[in-house]
């Protein structure tokens, strides 16, 4: 399982049409990312499930991953580019694919980060994305994250290389919640009031511990997070924009905003007023 992970950078960069030449750097994007509140554990938790699965199916989403899948995986240093060639149909020559359905990603809450909520799971997570991996023909994988849309709806915001959030996502169930800590790309479970690291860097963030209470997790956290959240001097002095998960927020704007990240990343963000305007604009 490989995943290219990519950050944003302070200003997204903008481009008025394609063919789009992605500009990959390598600064991270600390901001808090906007999601209900409160854990969930898979697809029928997911508020709204139905709105998640009709985005998905949307005609708007499909070209968004064919877009997506007519670059190649981008290799090299960060600052290189890769071009999207322009094309009228935005799925020819693109390989066969499907998007799975779509499951919850709960994140580590700034609040509880902060140190000024409980180590209570309720308080330790939110849900901030639905994701769906993608699958192709060719091998390759990819990511679907789906924003809330206000408290009932989801709206397509970003397409990401590799099936990293989606896979470990699938393994919650009735019993044990997942969650990330995107800043460090760690993925613990949370079991009653036990964390348990899923991967290397969850192993690093619980400093080598095979498991820790959710009050001790708490502290971890807070002794990283507590002085960068928004308003502080980490913020205001421009070292970041915040605490925050370092994903792909959408765009209002009418063109695809490219999220650079290192020279392997690659993630397209689209928000979902440009893709109708562009779909409009197909249709007359």
């Amino acid at each position: 399982m490989r995943d290219q992970r990519t950050s944003a950078t302070r200003r997204g960069a903008r481009f008025p049409r394609l063919p789009v030449t992605l500009a990959l750097g390598a600064s991270v994007l600390l901001s808090v990312g906007a999601g209900p509140a409160g854990a969930a554990k898979g697809p029928a938790d997911l508020p709204n499930l139905q709105a998640a699965l009709d985005t998905l199916k949307s005609t708007a989403t499909h070209d968004a991953v064919c877009r997506f899948l007519s670059a190649p995986v981008p290799s090299g240093s960060p600052g290189a580019a890769v071009t999207l060639p322009a094309k009228a149909d935005p799925c020819e020559g693109v390989p066969s694919f499907t998007i799975k359905d779509p499951l919850a990603l709960n994140e580590l809450a700034p609040a509880f980060a902060a140190g000024t909520s409980q180590p209570t799971l309720t308080d330790a997570v939110k849900l901030a994305y639905a994701v769906a991996g993608v699958t192709t023909s060719a091998g390759r994988t990819a990511t679907v994250l789906l924003a809330p849309t206000g408290t009932t709806g989801w709206h397509l915001a970003a397409v990401r290389e590799g099936d990293t959030d989606a896979t470990y996502a699938g393994k919650a169930d009735l019993t044990t919640t997942v969650f990330s800590e995107p800043q460090i790309h760690g993925y613990y479970q949370v079991k009653l009031t036990t964390v348990e690291p899923l991967n290397d860097a969850a192993r690093q963030g619980l400093n080598g511990q095979s498991s820790v209470s959710l009050a001790d997790y708490q502290k971890l956290v807070k002794a990283r997070y507590a002085d960068k959240q928004p308003g502080s001097q980490y913020d205001t002095k421009g070292y970041s924009s915040g605490f925050g998960t370092g994903r792909p927020h959408s765009s209002t704007s009418s063109t695809p905003l490219i999220v650079g990240g290192s020279g392997a990343a690659l993630a397209l963000a689209v928000g979902a007023a440009g893709l109708r305007r562009r779909k409009r604009a197909r249709l007359g």
